[in-house]
């Protein structure tokens, strides 16, 4: 049977819809900016690049309500279409050192459950009239922001009144978010590439709150109480602490009126604000994380950088720019075009509310660590030292103001960049100029900040890998006095980076399914594949094929595209994707992944293969069917149905380094919700897939729409419109092209 009608993928073929976020965008991306043509295909000169269409920022009108609450309303009639977000100016930075993690759970918490609605009754309203809902928390803020048609304006911010002002922190939930955010720690702190982040901002940023893991460490995490959670809401959560800002298809007397209508009665309070200490000046310093055992070397090196406030703030962005970031990136050309050392470097400024840092990453194989960390440095010592090409910075000035309208393409995006002007105390009409502004800057302005800001004497680095094997090459390169930490040995408790031999006896582990729970958890898988068509079908699907729309949605706005999938069990699948700047392919097949653009084939990164070969061990049929034949241990889900059943299954084995957990339908039992952690831009993250309309496809319910979320925010959706099982795959789908047959 052949489903031609538009939907959003099922799990069989979306399993791959999970990484292409974290993939595909940085592939189009560096071909686009590269450009570069395979050998043997015609060379023909690029076109002339069309002239800059004028941008308007659209109109908008900022109000201040009587009770402090700061609103404005963006007017965008392009789509029928408004975004909602909702900032409050409580974050990491304003909880007590002793409860880190108070306020990234706070934030994750906040629409399972309010005073008046469940999780579930909240996640039914929002999908009803088909909108979104996030929430989630940073290091100077929590928001809730919803996307929905234009004409459930007034309903949903209803619901984002109540989501903000009445959250329940029932006991069961924060247990829940509790067990899910000290499973995701236990991972990270197996992971190099975070491991690095959160010891880098320890060593820049000291005992000041944004030296702390934003997530919280497994120390802290299970001493936090709901009286600690109500105390934090009640203390910050009010709205003359709050910014909204409304953008889309209304007028301005409709969002303000609406505003004072839901949010009037929402009584100010006197905000005290806690004294942060100031981060400790910049200092050279080497840590060394020890992990025997691995293959790469995580490289950090940064220090303390400016507020997003500062005078010289964008000059000095583009700058490191230059140094590693879009339209140049130097770290890029030296450590992967001429040396080979890796598959990627960059650099970038992170602004904070009363601060900021710099900082420039890569990872390479162990025994070049000493000459990457080498050749990084002197990158940051030639930007102080010698001016800028004037082609580079033509490079940042078109991708920064190339890019600006992309920005400004959705309600949402309009919304995220709105509100990063007011919440930082920045001019609105800011955003009417940003072009010009970038354009202003010169390869003086360049050179300037740069030997004003950066300071390579004074760098902060950081290297996790096996110390034993590049550790003595890090004195001739230049880097003497070294710091040695074992893995097990990292504290990141208040009081500073130190050795605590005691560290890994502190670790939460948890336990292991009891007999009783592993029959229980198989009712729940039974119930599953029963709803999904039987374990007789299942087990008679060897391929399936796909082709749809993908939307991945990014900082810098939405990016569409039709997609391909091929999937043969069990473990090979190619994902096509057709773009504005050409066809993209990324493919797994006996444990090998390589990646297909514009600039030619490559072999996958590591952590790209390991995502990839994670999201077939994630694959629900594959899932269920090993379950069903006693070929993953699990246990049920302890939120209860209605009808007194578990409402989902968490399953643990030693090949999936997470747990992963489905939920089910109390009505039907269709899996309608999966989560578990994956690499997201900033390090592992708590993920999450929704699937919804389902509908059946030769014997098998598929889930139509498929929706993927990182941190509560919507990264990824996905809709089929035509799928097929059991069709022959040519075994070339899946080899590398070029590969010796």
């Amino acid at each position: 049977m052949r489903m031609t009608r538009s939907a959003t993928g099922c799990r069989a073929v979306v399993a791959p819809a999970a990484w292409l976020v974290g993939v595909v965008a940085p592939l189009l991306l560096a071909a686009s900016v590269h450009g570069q043509t395979l050998s043997g295909w015609p060379i023909e000169p690029p076109p002339e690049p069309l002239e800059p269409t004028e941008v308007q920022f659209p109109p908008y009108e900022v109000r201040t309500l009587e009770n402090g609450m700061r609103v404005i309303a963006v007017l965008h009639h392009e789509q029928p279409v408004v975004s909602v977000r909702l900032l409050v100016g409580a974050g990491i930075a304003h909880e007590p050192a002793e409860k880190a993690g108070l306020a990234s759970l706070l934030g994750a918490l906040l629409d399972q459950g309010t005073t008046s609605r469940s999780a579930q009754e909240i996640a039914e309203t929002i999908d009803t009239i088909g909108g979104g809902l996030g929430v989630g928390s940073g290091s100077d803020l929590t928001f809730v922001n919803a996307v929905v048609m234009s004409d459930s304006f007034e309903l949903v911010m209803g619901l984002v009144s109540e989501v903000i002002r009445q959250p329940a922190f029932a006991p069961e939930e924060i247990e829940r978010q509790r067990q899910q955010i000290l499973s995701g720690l236990q991972v990270s702190m197996q992971d190099p590439d975070y491991v690095a982040g959160v010891v880098f901002d320890r060593l820049v940023y000291g005992e000041h709150p944004y030296g702390r893991p934003q997530s919280g460490t497994l120390e802290s995490l299970p001493t936090i109480t709901s009286a600690d959670l109500h105390a934090f809401h009640d203390r910050y959560f009010a709205p003359n602490n709050a910014i909204m800002a409304i953008v889309g298809d209304l007028t301005a007397e409709t969002a303000f009126e609406t505003v004072e209508r839901i949010f009037g009665d929402w009584e100010p309070k006197t905000i005290d604000t806690p004294a942060l200490s100031s981060p400790p000046p910049p200092t050279s310093r080497v840590v060394v994380v020890d992990m025997p055992g691995a293959v790469q070397t995580e490289i950090r090196a940064g220090h303390i950088g400016v507020a997003r406030t500062h005078a010289e703030y964008m000059p000095l962005d583009m700058a490191v720019r230059v140094l590693g970031g879009e339209g140049s990136n130097r770290l890029h050309r030296v450590l992967r075009t001429e040396r080979g050392l890796t598959y990627g470097a960059e650099a970038s400024i992170h602004t904070l509310k009363t601060t900021g840092d710099v900082v420039a990453q890569t990872d390479t194989r162990t025994e070049a660590t000493a000459e990457a960390l080498r050749l990084t440095i002197e990158e940051f010592w030639r930007l102080r030292r010698q001016p800028v090409g004037v082609r580079e910075l033509d490079g940042v000035q078109a991708y920064m103001t190339g890019s600006f309208p992309l920005q400004l393409e959705t309600p949402d995006a309009i919304a995220l960049r709105v509100l990063n002007v007011l919440f930082y105390g920045l001019d609105p009409e800011e955003l009417g100029t940003y072009r010009e502004r970038v354009s202003a800057v010169s390869v003086d302005d360049i050179q300037r900040v740069s030997q004003e800001f950066l300071l390579p004497d004074q760098l902060s680095i950081v290297l996790v890998g096996d110390a034993s094997a590049f550790v003595d090459d890090l004195p001739a390169a230049g880097f003497p006095n070294v710091e040695r930490v074992a893995l097990a040995d990292l504290d990141l408790s208040p009081g500073g980076l130190r050795l605590a031999a005691s560290a890994s006896e502190d670790m939460v582990v948890p336990t292991r399914p009891t007999p009783d729970e592993r029959v229980k958890a198989m009712e729940v898988v039974r119930r599953a594949i029963a709803a999904k068509g039987g374990v007789d079908r299942l087990r008679t699907i060897t391929t399936a094929t796909a082709c749809g729309r993908t939307t991945m949605y990014t900082p810098a706005g939405s990016m569409n595209a039709d997609t391909v999938s091929y999937t043969a069990y069990p473990g090979r699948f190619r994902v096509e994707a057709a773009l504005p700047t050409g066809r993209i392919v990324q493919a797994f097949a006996d444990d090998e992944a390589w990646l297909e653009g514009p600039d030619g084939v490559e072999d996958a990164s590591p952590t790209v293969r390991d995502d990839f070969r994670a999201s077939l061990r994630r694959d629900l049929i594959q899932l269920l069917l090993r379950a069903a034949d006693g070929g993953v241990d699990m246990r049920p889900i302890d939120a209860a149905a209605d009808d007194g059943r578990p409402a989902g299954v968490e399953f643990l084995t030693a090949d999936i380094d997470e747990p992963v957990r489905l939920f089910l339908d109390p009505r039907t039992g269709q899996v309608i919700r999966q989560t578990y952690v994956s690499q997201g831009p900033a390090g592992p993250e708590e993920t999450e897939e929704l699937y919804s309309d389902y509908r059946e496809v030769d014997g098998v319910q598929v889930a139509f729409r498929a929706i993927v979320r990182r941190g509560g925010v919507s990264v990824l959706e996905r809709e089929l419109a035509d799928l097929t099982f059991n069709a022959a795959l040519d075994a070339a789908l899946f080899a590398r092209p070029g590969a010796p047959e």
